[in-house]
């Protein structure tokens, strides 16, 4: 556990300060000053590792699932991670999820997508994945932790396939989203999503 002492002896390599010290001459800065605005700004792109024993504690065995079959999907690529173009295709493969049948109901099925993700996405070489745990990518990983503000959002205690859903709208960045825009579709999954999470409550 870092202590307040740590803040007064944060060592820095030696090629990370030739680098501080670096911007400080050519802006006319100190180094101290430097410093301070490189660690904000990583810390605001800074995507929190997951813990699956905190951080899947609430999801539903749907969404459990589709973590599942996302991890499958990845080492049948061959990928030595886990990104939102996995997360995708595992909602697809949950048929009896939410996402699943808002995804048919707007023409996307697993078939499709997996054949876009074939078609686009470079397989990673027979060693470089492995049954072992795969790291999430930081989009991945937003994902994860934009599905859990979803359902808090909506009063839900559960994180269902419908939240993973939502969040791989909401970052809008990834590489599923990208997947959807290019089925036309990115821009109504949010309004059907939340046709269907209505009608299921009715």
């Amino acid at each position: 556990m870092p202590s307040s002492s740590d803040r007064k002896r944060l060592e820095v390599p030696t090629h990370l300060y030739d680098q501080l010290i670096e911007i400080a001459i050519d802006e006319d800065r100190t180094v101290a000053s430097v410093t301070q605005e490189v660690i904000a700004a990583g810390l605001q792109a800074y995507v929190p590792a997951i813990n699956p024993d905190r951080d899947f504690v609430h999801f539903t065995p749907r969404a459990r699932a589709t973590l599942e079959r996302a991890r499958e999907e990845a080492l049948a690529f061959n990928h030595a991670y886990l990104g939102t173009e996995h997360l995708l295709l595992g909602l697809l493969r949950v048929q009896n999820g939410v996402a699943a049948h808002v995804l048919d109901k707007l023409g996307l099925d697993y078939e499709k997508c997996r054949h876009y993700c074939r078609e686009h996405l470079k397989r990673g070489d027979e060693h470089s994945a492995s049954n072992n745990e795969l790291p999430y990518v930081p989009r991945a990983r937003k994902v994860l932790r934009q599905a859990t503000r979803e359902a808090d959002r909506l009063g839900h205690r559960y994180v269902g396939t419908e939240h993973l859903l939502l969040a791989l709208v909401a970052v809008h960045d990834g590489m599923a989203a990208r997947i959807l825009s290019y089925f036309g579709i990115l821009n109504e999954v949010t309004g059907e999503t939340m046709r269907a999470i209505a009608s299921s409550v009715k």
